[in-house]
């Protein structure tokens, strides 16, 4: 057996975590972000290599691509719908306020608006009729206006279109408005026969 001790030692120093492996080689071990590193650092290198090519074109950046609606063109929607809502309720209320102070008088008071139109309205019978079709539109104006009110206040906190809503209840109100008088008035067959023959005089 011989002796180890006797062999030539290598003066070199012992080499420390690849020192001497050959160029490229990464070691297994090493640091994933080391690597990360070493591969952006070459393709950074390769890009600069083929922007100095004679001829190569500059890099341009990409187009910036159309985003969503700006939040000032949606406010400036929003505003115009709340503005034109809250115009509205204000002539719902004006027009609520109307008929429940023309209740008391609502008979005499249309009575007076067809006298001073030119209709004889002494042969109108139906003065009892027409103060009910009073009291039946202002009831309707405000039930209807409540609900609108409440309905549009809750659109309108939600930041959902809203002016619609006093419109239709608008509508809805001058509709019963026509409904209630026109079927009193027609109803009064001696009225209606005044008109008639008023129209028919030469």
């Amino acid at each position: 057996m011989t002796d180890d001790s006797s062999a030539p030692r290598d003066a070199r120093p012992r080499p420390r975590y690849g020192e001497y492996a050959p160029e490229g080689w990464v070691s297994p071990v090493a640091d994933a972000a080391v690597a990360r590193e070493a591969e952006l650092a070459a393709k950074a290198a390769e890009s600069r290599a083929v922007d100095a090519r004679p001829g190569a074109a500059p890099a341009t950046p990409a187009a910036p691509t159309a985003g969503p609606a700006t939040p000032a063109a949606l406010s400036t929607g929003r505003r115009v719908d709340r503005i034109a809502t809250l115009a509205l309720i204000g002539l719902a209320v004006y027009n609520v306020v109307g008929n429940v102070v023309l209740v008391p008088n609502f008979s005499a008071t249309l009575l007076d608006l067809l006298r001073r139109s030119g209709y004889d309205v002494d042969t109108f019978t139906s003065q009892a009729g027409l103060q009910t079709a009073g009291a039946v539109i202002a009831v309707t104006s405000l039930v209807v206006f409540v609900v609108m009110l409440w309905w549009s206040l809750r659109r309108l906190r939600a930041g959902r279109l809203s002016f619609f809503v006093p419109l239709a209840a608008g509508v809805l109100v001058t509709a019963v408005q026509l409904v209630a008088v026109f079927s009193v008035v027609l109803g009064d067959a001696a009225f209606v026969q005044s008109v008639m023959d008023a129209g028919n005089r030469p």
